[in-house]
């Protein structure tokens, strides 16, 4: 393909469009209307004499060609923001970051975000608000924070979600379990339904991680009603207690859990069919980040890849 006389401005719009998908959505992103949007691509197919994506009333979908055009141009997007990076590292940055986030990301991935941002701006500084994510919505909503950063899918008027990191919520129980029926219904358990007959040990209701759970145990033909629904707790210490006491099965993200299953305390459930994925995701207020709180948000995205390539386990 030949981009050398094609306008920047089609190749970043087919860029977004393969990315998400759809037209409406990129354009959103954009800040384009849906006309425009489409104007683009017809463009920049006419100019290359090629067809890039097959439309579809759920969206659109890459051609073979559309495909290596992407990844042509993942490479030079990704080596362009590296290089914007580092000469906006250059400009001193002062004030404090005002975030909110829900559990996992607030204990497992702001720190070290804001360790990488705080090597370029000394200055800064970070005012983190810990709690689920209706309470993190919250906080946006009311104006009390400039940023969020939830495990959830609820959306609230007034706040824009967009996606920053992929996550698997794993079924754990205890590595020894001192009851043996509660052990031997553990081990046969052989589709996520068997889950009904077990002891859960949930997040407390409003936490992301629990509204995952309960929308994938729905997905895969468990009846909620059936669920064992005694035991609801708001912090995951909390919960992994009762688990390594041999309680019953919580459900975690795989970042929260390293450690236990290293040392031996828990160990998966290996239910056959089920994998429970999610999206952390940004919140974002709906108008235009501004200051210290768009830094922060752009040098976040801008190591995307390096947080998952170095801390999501294997």
């Amino acid at each position: 393909m030949d981009l050398n006389r094609v306008p920047p401005i089609l190749l970043q719009t087919f860029f977004v469009v393969a990315e998400v998908g759809q037209i409406s959505e990129a354009a959103r992103r954009l800040h384009l209307s849906q006309p425009a949007v489409t104007g683009h691509i017809r463009r920049l197919e006419a100019n290359l004499e090629t067809t890039l994506f097959i439309r579809s009333a759920r969206g659109v979908t890459l051609t073979p060609l559309g495909a290596r055009l992407r990844e042509r141009l993942q490479h030079v997007f990704t080596e362009l923001e590296r290089v914007l990076g580092e000469l906006d590292l250059s400009r001193e940055v002062t004030g404090i970051v005002t975030l909110a986030a829900s559990t996992t990301l607030a204990r497992y991935f702001v720190p070290r975000i804001f360790l990488r941002f705080h090597q370029f701006h000394p200055a800064a500084a970070l005012n983190l608000v810990m709690g689920n994510t209706e309470q993190v919505l919250e906080h946006l909503r009311e104006h009390r924070v400039g940023l969020g950063m939830v495990e959830g899918h609820q959306h609230s008027p007034g706040v824009r979600l967009e996606e920053f990191l992929p996550d698997e919520i794993v079924p754990v129980c205890a590595t020894r379990i001192p009851d043996p029926r509660l052990r031997r219904a553990i081990e046969g358990a052989k589709s996520a339904r068997d889950l009904e007959a077990l002891p859960l040990i949930w997040r407390e209701p409003g936490a992301g991680t629990r509204r995952v759970v309960e929308s994938a145990l729905t997905e895969s033909g468990v009846n909620h009603k059936k669920l064992d629904q005694r035991f609801a707790l708001g912090s995951p210490e909390a919960i992994k207690s009762l688990v390594i006491a041999g309680l019953g099965v919580g459900f975690f993200s795989c970042w929260e859990i390293q450690h236990e299953i290293a040392i031996g305390l828990m160990r998966p459930v290996e239910i056959p069919g089920l994998r429970i994925r999610r999206m952390f995701s940004w919140a974002l207020p709906s108008g235009e980040l501004a200051g210290i709180a768009s830094t922060f948000y752009q040098f976040a995205n801008s190591i995307r890849s390096e947080l998952s390539a170095t801390t999501i386990p294997g």
